[in-house]
């Protein structure tokens, strides 16, 4: 009886990760559209966000682009005043990406909306449910960062 109830369960869970991912996807392209920028200059805006300052390299890994990719990326972010660089002062050889707060807003205010929904949501919901939840999520972006390290791994293949 549990596996007749767990398995629509289970295939209900990834036909909604599925609809979020393209729904996220598909926003994240109009705000991009709407600043100027391309999508992948919106998730290095994001990603910038989330580890704060840090090297281009850094900034690579996370989100499994080459440097050379990375660096076209940072030039338009900077041409545009997205973002800054700044020597390390740990690495001469390096810089630092600094965002704008400024020109953050500018992406910031088209989530504004959807970020006061969730909030609302999330305020509801129990803490054990939100510890379900975080657990869920961060195992789940586990298993899609070691497919993209796998896939990376693939590509560097003769």
């Amino acid at each position: 009886m549990a596996n007749q109830i767990r398995s629509p369960l289970q295939a209900e869970i990834v036909a909604q990760l599925r609809c979020f991912s393209a729904g996220v996807i598909l926003f994240n392209q109009k705000v991009a559209e709407r600043v100027g920028l391309l999508p992948t200059d919106v998730q290095c805006m994001n990603l910038l966000d989330l580890l704060g300052t840090c090297t281009p390299g850094r900034l690579a890994e996370g989100m499994s682009l080459t440097t050379g990719g990375v660096t076209c990326m940072l030039d338009r972010l900077e041409k545009a005043g997205f973002i800054k660089r700044e020597p390390n002062p740990d690495d001469r050889r390096s810089v630092l990406i600094r965002v704008s707060a400024k020109k953050k807003e500018k992406i910031d205010v088209h989530y504004a909306g959807i970020m006061k929904q969730f909030d609302a949501y999330i305020s509801e919901i129990s803490d054990a449910e939100l510890e379900i939840v975080t657990s869920f999520f961060k195992q789940v972006n586990a298993i899609r960062m070691n497919a993209a390290i796998v896939a990376d791994s693939l590509d560097a293949r003769p």
